[in-house]
């Protein structure tokens, strides 16, 4: 059963997963795992290189990023608006059976300052109260088909509604999405002559799916050097049946990296040929509502990340906040353990620090001095939970009627001021001259008063 603060799944979402022969869901997710990565490698040079993009960009209906607007510290609405948030959404497309459905759901989100990325997994089965004007409840990947099915009635369609079905979850504005379907990754293989890979040990599949999704297709490669045409390196990257999971990532990994060294390192991108050819399979295949200019400013924030990004999977295995329960019509959903979504929006804020809190690197002391003596532990973990580097709590001699923030900087922590004035609703006292005594050398002191329960946060980091 879904928790009890979750809504039930209505009935009409189970006529969509009932599109899909559940046994061979993972056939389409491999691919479009790479599918997604492939595009975040591609895309902003391919597509900042052509002038064909009618068919790819689409109208942002929701919320887009402050930074790339050039906006900066008072236009950001709060922690971890400093980074640009794309949302990745992998659909079997047309003449496939359900395939609306997401069948892939990746946030990936860029940090601009400290030129870093990060990104999380979402489980296509995640239990979730569906965004307006959806009522009622249901999985995650449902969201996509429904707001495509209503297209005419809800501007954005399906995916601006998962924009706001994540946003909802994680507590992490969405701004933009790129989304494609799992024939590009084929086709793009192809349009770069293939690739060279090297196959560890031999790999023999006796039930790899026959096109027609029914009969079986026995797949084997040899050991050794190989170099892949489209189809091949499909049934490389997603077969698994004698093999394990870990091994099929690594496998698809292995082909990504051979994909961008072959574009990069062998002047495909140079080519404009090749790049009219990778452009007409992304129009066919990718949607983004990313515009031509921030396409552009993207292309030059990715070239300056140099680390591996954080990758975070949410699944159900030890340890995991989430777990695996049926709904009413005895449907596979992932909810959270807890019945809410709180532990893993912590998650999230962690892996997702804003960068200007990251650069500013400002110390933050907590005196409790509202009288519950409970508040000033609940406010150390929200603010370590967003990135906030608290380095002491204490308790008040007395109790005071209003929570305030008294800057000891002289401004130079301006972001980190400003993002705590908006999460705690507080007046700014700047204090140059320590007339309130710190028991820390810390950078701020947030005093919460009597009132902190009542302040209500004027910040919202959803869409």
């Amino acid at each position: 059963m879904v928790h009890n603060d979750l809504p039930e799944e209505p009935i009409s979402s189970s006529r969509l997963d009932n599109l899909v022969n559940p046994q061979r869901i993972w056939l389409k997710r491999s691919i479009l795992m790479i599918g997604l990565l492939l595009v975040g490698a591609l895309i902003f040079y391919v597509l900042s290189a052509t002038s064909n993009l009618s068919k790819i960009i689409v109208q942002n209906t929701g919320r887009k990023s402050p930074i790339l607007a050039g906006i900066r510290n008072h236009g950001l609405q709060g922690e971890g608006d400093g980074r640009i948030n794309i949302l990745l959404l992998g659909i079997g497309g047309a003449n496939h059976p359900g395939g609306l459905l997401t069948d892939t759901i990746m946030l990936l989100s860029i940090d601009p300052v400290n030129h870093k990325a990060a990104f999380i997994t979402i489980p296509r089965d995640l239990a979730v109260t569906y965004p307006k004007p959806l009522t009622g409840a249901g999985k995650i990947n449902n969201v996509h088909a429904y707001g495509e099915e209503q297209k005419s009635k809800i501007p954005g369609g399906g995916p601006q509604l998962m924009k706001q079905a994540v946003a909802d979850v994680f507590d992490i504005p969405v701004h933009y999405f790129i989304r494609i379907d799992f024939q590009a990754f084929q086709k793009l293989v192809d349009a770069v002559g293939g690739v060279t890979i090297t196959v560890d040990k031999p790999l023999y599949d006796p039930l790899y799916p026959a096109p027609n999704m029914v009969d079986y297709e026995p797949f084997s490669l040899s050991a050794g050097v190989q170099t892949l045409d489209g189809k091949t390196a499909l049934k490389y990257a997603r077969s698994r049946e004698t093999t394990s999971d870990f091994d099929r990532s690594r496998r698809q990994i292995q082909i990504l990296e051979a994909l961008k060294q072959k574009a990069f390192t062998f002047g495909i991108l140079s080519n404009p040929r090749k790049i009219n050819d990778i452009a007409r399979i992304l129009g066919d295949r990718v949607r983004t509502d990313l515009s031509v200019s921030e396409i552009e400013q993207l292309v030059g924030i990715v070239t300056q990340i140099k680390e591996k990004p954080i990758a975070k999977i949410f699944d159900t295995g030890e340890g995991s906040p989430l777990t695996s329960t049926q709904g009413e019509n005895g449907a596979y959903l992932v909810v959270p353990k807890s019945g809410n979504f709180a532990e893993i929006q912590r998650i999230a804020h962690q892996i997702f620090t804003d960068p200007y809190l990251a650069l500013e690197k400002a110390t933050i002391e907590v005196r409790n001095g509202s009288g519950s003596p409970e508040i000033s532990t609940e406010l150390e973990a929200q603010l370590k939970s967003y990135g906030y580097q608290v380095v002491k709590i204490a308790d008040a001699k007395d109790v005071v009627s209003q929570t305030t923030i008294y800057d000891f900087t002289r401004g130079n922590k301006s972001y980190t001021i400003d993002f705590l004035k908006k999460r705690l609703n507080a007046a700014v006292v700047a204090d140059p001259n320590n007339t309130v005594k710190r028991t820390s050398n810390a950078d701020i002191l947030v005093h919460i008063g009597a009132d902190y329960g009542n302040r209500k946060t004027t910040i919202k980091l959803g869409n």
